[in-house]
């Protein structure tokens, strides 16, 4: 026999899932359009309902306990649920209309997602599209917590919550100016790179760590002229010949082999898996199945 629940239950949960993700009441009234007294009352309901303290707050800021992590990822996992008894019974013949949210980093926005965004939007002009640039624990973060739909980027390391798709491999690449005065040869090594004037992504991500460390494990110090947290800017300035740089290679265009020599870096660096990441038994709108297909028109949705 199934249990009576009361409708309150629901409210109270949702109140504890956006304490828990923005970090406090007050954050949390704001996202919700709430008061803050009426958030601080479904926490303090919800813990008397289960029994349990949700969170830790000696510290000054609201930390979830061992059980409120529970409790959290339960939460989420009835709210996707819900919005698949939303969505189940819909009539999918007609033109998807909504937003899409999409969580992944900066280069990947720049480089990869143009294509397939504006070719699903003339398709469907009624569907918006957010996406949110960041470093790739700010993805896993928006993704777990449900706050984007899906995100893009390297599968290293991943959280055990979130399942991933392969959608490329990217090898990396030294960029310099076009004739480069920087006396690098055919096959560019790590001492010359060094001794070059080096750009480097501000952002200290897995891939600026791997860099750092490369350099390092050869007891280099390379002679960085200039960091930036953008890949199209940074390619503007080594065009220009402010110095040479090492990206991904789904960050080099048609159009940039134009006005840059490009080396690969295969000898010192591992090729990258880039992947469509998902939230483990995340329910995943008709709409959004339907954008994530014109990127990997081949997967098979797994719980």
């Amino acid at each position: 026999m199934i249990e009576e629940i009361s409708g309150d239950l629901v409210q109270w949960l949702r109140g504890f899932y956006f304490v828990a993700e923005r970090g406090g009441v007050r954050q949390a009234a704001i996202a919700m359009g709430r008061e803050q007294p009426t958030i601080t009352r479904q926490i303090k309901c919800l813990e008397k309902e289960l029994g349990v303290t949700l969170f830790d707050r000696l510290s000054g800021k609201m930390r979830l306990t061992p059980e409120g992590k529970i409790l959290l990822e339960k939460a989420v996992s009835l709210f996707e649920d819900v919005k698949e008894i939303k969505n189940i019974f819909r009539n999918q013949d007609v033109d998807y209309e909504g937003k899409i949210v999409v969580a992944a980093t900066h280069a990947l926005i720049d480089s990869f997602l143009p294509a397939f965004v504006a070719d699903f939007r003339k398709i469907h002009p009624r569907v918006s599209f957010h996406l949110e640039g960041g470093i790739r624990e700010m993805v896993f973060d928006m993704v777990n917590s449900g706050e984007a739909d899906l995100g893009i980027a390297y599968t290293e390391s991943l959280p055990k919550t979130i399942v991933s798709y392969l959608l490329f491999e990217s090898r990396m690449v030294l960029v310099a100016p076009k004739n480069n005065p920087f006396s690098l040869s055919k096959s560019p090594t790590l001492r010359q790179i060094a001794q070059a004037p080096l750009i480097l992504f501000s952002h200290k991500g897995f891939l600026e760590r791997k860099i750092e460390q490369r350099f390092t494990r050869e007891q280099l110090k390379p002679n960085v002229v200039m960091t930036h947290n953008n890949h199209a800017s940074i390619k503007k300035y080594v065009a220009l010949g402010t110095g040479v740089a090492i990206l991904g290679s789904h960050t080099i265009s048609k159009e940039d082999e134009k006005t840059l020599d490009i080396f690969p870096l295969d000898r010192y660096f591992l090729k990258r898996k880039c992947g469509l990441l998902l939230r483990k038994r995340k329910y995943v709108s008709p709409m959004v199945k339907a954008f994530i297909r014109t990127m990997k028109p081949d997967i098979e949705f797994t719980k």
